[in-house]
């Protein structure tokens, strides 16, 4: 039969997985928009570029199809920009990254209550459950006001921590998030 101290652990250490998926997840979603920014940025260059260059060119050439491509070339150029304007890419950015920063926070403190509960001669069951409810909450504060992500930067986490099933972290997984000081072992009882 498991200790108080033992299922109090195991819960703290299905928690402190879950931050870490979180974290990561965030990471990576920063990361996708950070990549999309700077594509469409160079993009935007290089129409611009163009756009300048089939204008320009369509004053000595009197050729269609300079006109036409240069119409085009203009059109993707003001639909890039658009689309910059419209969606604010370094400020979702800096949202995930935001969040990211806050879960990485929290996951410390998470990996600090697990070394309260191992060294649990020191601290009673309640002062031990009730930092374990405090940590809760802001963790549901955090993830209430967190960015929504997509599938992708789920993918890239797993593919990241190497994880091979959603939100189910065996005992060697939690073990590889955290020092070997805390890895799994009997508890007091």
């Amino acid at each position: 039969m498991k200790s108080d101290y033992e299922t109090l652990n195991d819960n703290v250490r299905k928690t402190f997985a879950g931050i870490v998926w979180t974290h990561k997840i965030h990471e990576k979603q920063a990361d996708i928009y950070y990549k999309k920014s700077e594509f469409m940025k160079n993009a935007g260059v290089i129409t611009s570029a163009l756009t300048y260059a089939g204008v320009s060119s369509a004053i000595f050439v009197d050729q269609s199809w300079v006109k036409i491509t240069s119409v085009l070339v203009s059109f993707i150029s003001t639909a890039i920009n658009l689309y910059l304007k419209s969606n604010d890419l370094n400020a979702r950015i800096q949202s995930h990254k935001k969040t990211a920063v806050e879960l990485l926070e929290l996951k410390d403190e998470f990996e600090s209550l697990l070394m309260h509960i191992k060294n649990s001669a020191n601290h009673s069951i309640a002062d031990l459950e009730k930092t374990y409810n405090e940590l809760k909450s802001k963790k549901n504060k955090i993830y209430k006001n967190a960015p929504i992500t997509t599938e992708k930067a789920v993918k890239l986490a797993k593919q990241a921590l190497n994880i091979s099933k959603d939100n189910k972290f065996s005992d060697e997984e939690i073990d590889g998030f955290l020092p070997s000081s805390l890895h799994k072992e009997k508890l007091p009882k």
